[in-house]
């Protein structure tokens, strides 16, 4: 607790050991073994990420990683050189008052993101990195907590490893990269027994983008060569377009306890995509339910979803505004190089203008601990 307030990060990350694989992959994948190299280096304290799968290696353009980024050196210094251990997270909300941090994954955002993997290699992925993420909480006194990941390419499969991830390892909430791989779009019944069993789970599904794949994502054709436009688009339009599934694909209206976060995409996107969800192409089909689903877009938003903000977001308001404060949560993305002002992320939503101090505390607090169920 900082100053009265209590503070859940809901989308902080790990920076995976080189050696996860050797020591949690299973030996029968071994020669279908990934490798990765994610750290910080050097008295500029520049970060360095590298996946490689088979023939591809990714990110797969140009990202400026490895280029000097203000103000790295004071925000992650201290734990470059330990290689952001359990220990430093937990000295890292000790100064920063923060509470609990849900971690998500930084080298499993991409490991499986190349086309052709095979499902049980791709589940097989999954696994050793759910493994060892269970590990690393078990050290962070019950204040790290972990996000276990699934790859949609087989459901079944899928639904299995998200029931041991919480059951079995102790994990908050699943999460998956929402890219298509294969020629189904989520809302397809094919991919229902996922939404099934994470709803039985009473979980939260942490729908989380990464930029530099290989599988054909958004902003790959109109940006080729460029990372910054290709991150900026991936990010906060990945999440966009999964929401259409989620919402005008009825997903939501299948699985009605169903319960999931929009990562590290803004919060403003949020008024305006449901309303032209609702409208259609030009406008002329708002409230005419042309989608044939009995709520609306934002109705279904505000039963079902969440979208992480960043602590100074202005589109925090602006959701307040238009579907009131329960659908927000904030989040700092502690470990990546965007996510140095963590230090600052209580006392940055706290200087929100025009939100009531009620608002703030639910922001922080209220709407993160019903979506990762945590007292």
């Amino acid at each position: 607790m900082y100053k009265g307030y209590k503070y859940i990060d809901s989308d902080g990350h790990v920076l995976e050991p080189r050696d996860m694989w050797e020591r949690y992959l299973d030996p029968e994948f071994r020669d279908e073994m990934p490798s990765h190299y994610a750290r910080y280096e050097g008295e500029d304290v520049t970060f360095h990420l590298e996946v490689r799968v088979g023939e591809y290696t990714l990110p797969n353009f140009p990202t400026g990683r490895g280029v000097p980024v203000e103000g790295l050196p004071e925000a992650y210094g201290a734990y470059a050189s330990d290689g952001f251990t359990p220990a430093n997270y937990k000295t890292m909300l000790d100064k920063s008052g923060i509470d609990y941090m849900i971690v998500y994954p930084t080298v499993g955002l991409f490991n499986n993101g190349v086309p052709g993997l095979k499902p049980a290699a791709a589940a097989a992925y999954r696994r050793a990195y759910n493994d060892w993420l269970h590990d690393f909480c078990s050290e962070g006194d019950g204040r790290i907590l972990g996000a276990g990941a699934i790859d949609l390419r087989d459901p079944k499969e899928a639904a299995k490893e998200a029931r041991r991830c919480i059951k079995d390892l102790g994990m908050k909430a699943i999460t998956l990269n929402p890219e298509p791989v294969n020629d189904l779009p989520m809302h397809d019944e094919f991919f229902d027994p996922i939404w099934a069993e994470i709803q039985d789970l009473d979980v939260g599904l942490g729908i989380h983008v990464g930029a530099g794949t290989a599988n054909g994502q958004v902003g790959s054709n109109y940006f080729p060569g460029w990372g910054i436009g290709r991150s900026a688009s991936a990010f906060t339009v990945g999440n966009m377009l999964a929401s259409v599934s989620f919402v005008a694909g009825g997903i939501l209206e299948r699985f009605p306890k169903l319960r999931i976060v929009h990562l590290e995409s803004g919060a403003g996107w949020v008024p305006f995509w449901m309303d032209r969800l609702e409208a259609g192409v030009a406008g002329a089909s708002r409230r005419t339910g042309y989608l044939r689903l009995p709520l609306t877009p934002k109705e279904y938003f505000e039963r079902q979803c969440f979208v992480s903000a960043d602590p100074d977001d202005p589109g925090i308001k602006l959701i307040v505004d238009y579907m009131g404060d329960r659908s927000i949560v904030t989040a700092t993305d502690f470990g990546h190089p965007e996510g140095r002002g963590y230090v600052r992320a209580i006392e940055d939503t706290i200087a929100l203008e025009d939100v009531s101090d009620e608002i703030k505390r639910r922001v922080m607090w209220d709407n993160a601990a019903r979506l990762y169920n945590i007292a």
